[in-house]
């Protein structure tokens, strides 16, 4: 795809598309009375398409490098689901803002997992993210935990992306189009799995009528959304370095809160921006002062 690209802007290019990506995704639902197959559909249709031009280098691969793959598509697939299901249930700017505490996960698993020191920064950075969390779920009201399914996928959608993102950065011989494919392929799987949660999608009544009224949505979201939001965000995860792409990633809750605002009329509260501005830090906080040291 876009090869000469740089990593940098191919992070914020695909911010735009994360940014918009709620409208696509109710569009589809509501255009499908809540039927999951069309949306299993846009994402068959994207990852095959791309996976046709990365089979020829699949034999160049390593097996390591392919359960690695494999593995970071599972925890991506995962994430993107319940960030699916927490945009079709809960307010957007609510739900980009308990995403991006992937910051604070980060770096939890690389303390954690990757024995990296935990350092002054460091736990000033994940104590800002936790405040962040319970400003907006109201600790101060006595709610220490999310109130509703949507804010509980926000997070968990959250936490798992941050797995797969580690595991993008370990896996050295990473191919971006193979990855993507596989990405995107089971993003497939996990939209119906979905189907088995409370008040989730269904797949009992698709007919040619509801797949006459989303062909066109199911083809745009493929090839507009899926196929390169993907595709850049892998490309520049595996090439930018963790904290600067923490930052670029930030443009996707500012487009989203914008979007959501516009074409939903949905509004931030003081209490969700408050925390926004916590959980947004958080990444800051370790990036200066990483380069004060420097």
């Amino acid at each position: 795809m876009f090869r000469n690209i740089n990593p940098n802007f191919a992070i914020i290019l695909s911010t735009l598309l994360w940014g918009t990506w709620w409208f696509p995704l109710r569009l589809l639902n509501e255009s499908a009375n809540n039927n999951a197959i069309p949306l299993t559909l846009s994402f068959l249709i994207a990852g095959l398409f791309l996976l046709c031009f990365s089979l020829k280098n699949v034999h160049l691969l390593s097996k390591r490098n392919i359960a690695l793959t494999l593995v970071a598509a599972t925890m991506g697939a995962a994430a993107m689901c319940l960030y699916n299901e927490g945009l079709l249930r809960g307010n957007v700017a609510r739900i980009l803002i308990f995403f991006y505490l992937t910051a604070v996960w980060s770096t939890i698993i690389e303390i954690v997992f990757l024995k990296v020191p935990l350092t002054i920064s460091r736990a000033l950075s994940i104590t800002a993210g936790f405040i962040g969390l319970f400003i907006i779920t109201g600790l101060d009201k006595g709610n220490f935990l999310p109130n509703s399914l949507a804010d509980i996928f926000g997070i968990l959608s959250g936490l798992l992306w941050s797995i797969c993102a580690s595991l993008i950065r370990v896996n050295k011989e990473l191919d971006v189009n193979f990855g993507t494919s596989i990405f995107i392929l089971m993003g497939g799987v996990f939209v119906l799995l979905a189907t088995l949660l409370p008040d989730g999608q269904i797949i009992s009544g698709f007919n040619s009528q509801i797949l006459f009224q989303t062909y066109l949505i199911i083809l745009a979201f493929a090839f507009i959304w899926l196929l390169p939001g993907y595709w850049l965000i892998t490309y520049g995860q595996d090439q930018v370095d963790p904290g600067r792409a923490g930052i670029l990633l930030m443009f996707e809750v500012v487009i989203g809160i914008i979007s959501a605002y516009l074409i939903a009329n949905e509004l931030i509260s003081i209490r969700e921006l408050l925390g926004a501005l916590f959980i947004l830090s958080a990444p800051l906080v370790e990036l200066y002062s990483s380069r004060k040291v420097n």
